[in-house]
């Protein structure tokens, strides 16, 4: 995993909008269900922001990360794997650490949301239930009648703050 190609500051600003985004992102999303539009966009414009001194390669990029990371979670909502919320966050997030950070990011998003899954149906006392759940979803694609729903933004934010440290302490580095 490496860095998208900018100088030093705007990597950490990014990390830093990144990582706060999601923050709050979580906190209203635990409290509310919801991801704001507002934050999501916010995100989004500042990613842009972030990328256009570094350039018009730079810019598309992060462009990319974002716009391929929004269809690839349209697919994920269809199917009702995610929020409509959940997506839009996911995709300002990719924005921010542009192509190929993304990569690495969403893999941390996708391992903190499985154990944030396995969480809270051992808390519930359904872990044999969720295994069963898991297992029919992965053979048919589609959700059983029983899934509870995440607050998914919990996930996110997790998978960003791993993604960040990955970044700033590279000895933590996932090799991808």
């Amino acid at each position: 995993m490496s860095a998208p190609a900018s100088d030093g500051r705007n990597v950490h600003a990014g990390l830093v909008v990144l990582v706060a985004g999601t923050l709050i992102a979580a906190a209203i999303d635990v409290r509310c269900r919801k991801i704001p539009n507002a934050l999501t966009a916010t995100m989004a414009v500042a990613a842009v922001a972030l990328q256009i001194p570094n350039g018009t390669a730079a810019l598309v990029l992060a462009l990319a990360a974002m716009f391929g990371s929004f269809a690839l979670g349209a697919l994920a909502f269809s199917a009702g794997w995610l929020g409509g919320g959940d997506v839009k966050l996911i995709a300002a997030a990719c924005g921010l650490v542009s192509y190929p950070g993304c990569i690495p990011l969403v893999t941390f998003i996708l391992v903190a949301g499985a154990i944030l899954a396995l969480a809270q149906a051992a808390r519930r006392g359904r872990l044999v239930t969720f295994v069963r759940n898991a297992s029919i979803m992965a053979m048919t694609g589609s959700p059983s009648e029983t899934t509870t729903l995440l607050p998914y933004g919990v996930a996110i934010a997790g998978g960003s703050i791993a993604y960040a440290a990955s970044t700033l302490f590279p000895a933590i580095r996932l090799p991808l």
